[in-house]
């Protein structure tokens, strides 16, 4: 796609005004990303963390997204997340468009074309705008990263592979470990 506006210039109105290709895009700070599509490794990771999370999120009385959904913080203007966690505490809002707000949990499956934004890029903007916890979710290391934020950054707070049985701050124990959230893939 030709770049037709000045590098941090994009709005969400400009998206919305893009022909409907079939193509997804987030702006950050302004800047376009096109988003290209998941693999299938990618696409089933998503699938077994949205079966590991919905009952865990059910009990909180929250509700579970995933891509392609538009979330409106700022900074972001829209991101899509992979998937993502409103819990009824929180500060983020359902709404017809999307997500306002920052939701409690953002998680996003590390690919090699996304690598470098979800790790600096992305993980800045979500904790400037107060998004509770990141997870970065690696199919190739098979890891799953839990970060929570501390004022206005992300801090590790679990790292954990093989058999090993995350603990979310946000959501606790989960029930079943990483090498069971990767079986299959």
């Amino acid at each position: 796609m030709a770049q037709t506006k000045l590098a941090g210039a994009w709005s969400y109105e400009d998206i919305l005004a893009l022909p409907d290709d079939g193509r997804r895009y987030e702006i950050i700070e302004g800047d376009l990303y096109e988003m290209p599509s998941p693999t299938s490794v990618h696409a089933a990771t998503i699938i077994n963390l949205i079966a590991l999370l919905l009952p865990i999120v059910a009990r909180l009385r929250g509700r579970v997204f995933t891509a392609p959904l538009d979330v409106f913080i700022p900074g972001g203007d829209p991101v899509q997340p992979d998937v993502l966690v409103v819990l009824p505490d929180g500060n983020a809002r359902v709404e017809l468009r999307g997500i306002e707000g920052p939701p409690d949990l953002v998680i996003e499956v590390v690919s090699p074309s996304n690598r470098g934004r979800d790790l600096l890029t992305k993980r800045a903007l979500y904790a400037r705008a107060g998004v509770r916890e990141y997870w970065l979710v690696d199919p190739e290391a098979r890891t799953i990263e839990i970060l929570v934020l501390d004022c206005d950054a992300f801090h590790l707070a679990v790292t954990a592979s093989g058999d090993e049985t995350p603990v979310s701050p946000l959501l606790g124990s989960l029930p079943t470990s990483v090498a069971d959230l990767f079986a299959g893939i």
